[in-house]
């Protein structure tokens, strides 16, 4: 299956050649042996060139996938090559304005609000933070918009997924 995907403000040609574990994966032009396990819904260990991370994965959206990668998150839009381009999805900030969820990437507690419903954010801001894994982690807007509903409360616990705060 080929996919192009875009990250950080480039597009990649993912082409994926082998199903299972190991999984052949050409990303551009080179081609990486990936053996992933999966351990509980979106949560996968995958062993990359002889180094292991665990991944997080969430679907935001039609084609938008937010991965967080050793407690980082990256944003990621991508499609089936053929099909129509969609808008660029962006890690740090640099999407476009627009609606946005921004959703639980794993189970876990919220520690503190950092916007109110009604508040204008920019691209970057931090919206709330969570706890998972031992870890806090904030959650950015992906850029500008009106915080429009904010689902949840501090201190509560939250399930991967979850939508948390919506921005228009």
């Amino acid at each position: 299956m080929s996919y192009l995907a875009d990250f950080q403000g480039r597009t990649y040609r993912v082409v994926v050649t082998a199903m299972g574990s190991p999984a052949a994966v050409q990303l551009d032009e080179t081609t990486h042996e990936v053996d992933f396990t999966p351990i509980v819904g979106g949560l996968f260990s995958l062993l990359v060139k002889g180094r292991s991370y665990e991944v997080d994965v969430v679907e935001e959206g039609e084609g938008v996938l937010a991965i967080w990668v050793e407690g980082e998150l990256h944003r990621i839009e991508f499609e089936e090559t053929g099909r129509h381009r969609r808008k660029a999805a962006r890690a740090g900030g640099q999407g476009k304005g627009g609606p946005q969820t921004i959703v639980a990437p794993m189970p876990g507690k919220v520690v503190k609000l950092l916007v109110a419903s009604g508040q204008e954010v920019s691209a970057g801001q931090g919206v709330i933070v969570i706890e998972a894994m031992k870890m806090e982690n904030e959650l950015k807007a992906t850029g500008p918009g009106v915080v429009k509903e904010i689902k949840v409360q501090e201190g509560a616990g939250v399930g991967g997924g979850e939508v948390l705060v919506v921005i228009e």
